[in-house]
Order: C-alpha cells, then structure tokens, then sequence
C-alpha cells in the first residue's frame, strides 16, 4: 500500500468511465481478465477468442516493459515445467482432438500442473485492491506473468491503463477497425453473458439518449485529422455521460 492509500493500482479517468457508462464492476472487469488468461494459449494451444486476448495482453505488457525472462533455478520446478510444457505441446499437435476436447483436457493437465508445483514456488494468490476486496489469482495467471518476466500489479495496472472508448472511438472512427487485446478483452466482456447487468430504466434512457448524441459528434468528429483532437472530443463526451449516470443514480 503506498502513501495515498491504494493497493498497487491506479484507475484512470477513462478506465472508471468506461466501467461505469458499460454497467460493469472494475474489480469484476480485472477478475474476468484474469480466469481467462491461459497458459496453454501461451503455449500455443487452440482457445477461445477471450482467451486468446487475455493471455496475449501479457506479451503486449511483456514489450511495453521491455522485461527480461528470469531463468528458473530450482531444478525440480524446472523439471516438473518441462514435462508439463511437452504434455501440453502433445496435446496442442493431436490431431484426433477437437479443439473444444483438447480445451478440456489442457484444463485437467494444468491442475495438475498446479497441485505439483504450487507447494515449491512463491506465486502470489491474491492481490488486494483494498482493505477489503481482493481478486483471486489464478495459476495460469501467475505462471503465464512469471515466464514474462511480469509480477501481476505490472499486468493488471498495464491492463488498466489501455481501457479508452474515447482513443478506440477516435480510431475506428476514420476506418481503423483494429483494437489492441485490452480493448478487444473489454468489448468481449460487455457481450458475455456472465457479466450483464440489470439495468433501470432511468439507465436505459440515458443510455439511448447518449447513443444518439454519439452518433452526431461521429459526424462532427471524423474530418478531424488530429487523433489527440478526436480522443479529448470523446472522452469530454463519455465524461458527460458518465457523470449524467451518477447525478440520476444517487
């Protein structure tokens, strides 16, 4: 905990905007970035889209820290990974498995995995947002940091930090469709079933008035050559927006 109080993580303007205007929990947003990551998926394993995204945002954060990989030094932790690498690497080449089957499976090898190797290592299993709220990190999680030279406040602060509907809609609004992992995390979230929420109807009509209000500053913001120009644009509009939903809800 630093001098102000916090547990190791920063929320940025644009990361508290985009939680609140999407109706999703921060500390539900970081938990669903972290069961998702996967080593097989490091490993080079078929998964899903989400985790491909979630695990792959480890190496984009591996580049930005430029992170050098720490050698392992105890021979037994060292010997119990290689055999687990090789099972997964096998499994990854089978070509008799459906990609869900080997999905299946490559879970079961990295439990076991887990039950071998957690008793010899000093992985961290929870990080404390506050006083009182935690998230729970997983084995892959952990595993996928540690062999990206990563500790998991780097990852998650990185993660952080790359959270903007204003920079993604400054982008996409000249033609450029593509999104880093972070925000192409964020966007799978808001579309997964586990993480919808409830909402009023004092929320849903602020939610289509801003929605068509987005529509027109499109229209005034895309001959903008500037993109720092468009992205302030965006986040003064999504700031409205979300202070809008604050007034109302209390």
């Amino acid at each position: 905990m630093d001098a102000k109080g916090q547990f190791g993580l920063s929320y940025t303007e644009d990361f508290n905007v985009a939680c609140a205007i999407s109706y999703l929990k921060q500390e539900d947003v970081l938990r669903y970035f972290i069961n998702r990551v996967s080593f097989y998926a490091f490993n080079g394993g078929e998964m899903e889209a989400v985790a491909l995204s979630s695990t792959h945002i480890i190496l984009d954060c591996r580049e930005f820290a430029q992170a050098g990989v720490t050698p392992v030094s105890d021979r037994k932790v060292r010997l119990i990974s290689i055999k687990y690498i090789s099972l997964l690497s096998d499994l990854a080449a089978n070509t008799h498995l459906s990609t869900v089957d080997k999905m299946k499976e490559s879970f079961y090898i990295m439990q076991e995995w887990e039950t071998e190797m957690m008793p010899l290592v000093d992985f961290p299993k929870t990080f404390y947002l506050d006083e009182d709220q935690f998230l729970v990190l997983t084995f892959d999680f952990n595993l996928v940091c540690r062999m990206n030279g990563l500790n998991p406040q780097q990852v998650l602060q990185y993660f952080i930090d790359r959270i903007s509907l204003a920079r993604e809609r400054a982008l996409k609004i000249i033609g450029f469709a593509h999104s880093d992992a972070c925000m192409s995390l964020f966007g799978m979230m808001k579309l997964s079933r586990s993480m919808k929420q409830y909402k009023l109807p004092v929320q849903l009509e602020i939610q289509q008035w801003y929605h068509e209000k987005l529509l027109i500053l499109d229209g005034k913001l895309k001959n903008e050559p500037d993109l720092d120009k468009r992205t302030t644009g965006y986040q003064a509009f999504y700031a409205e927006w979300y202070h809008t939903l604050q007034r109302n809800l209390n």
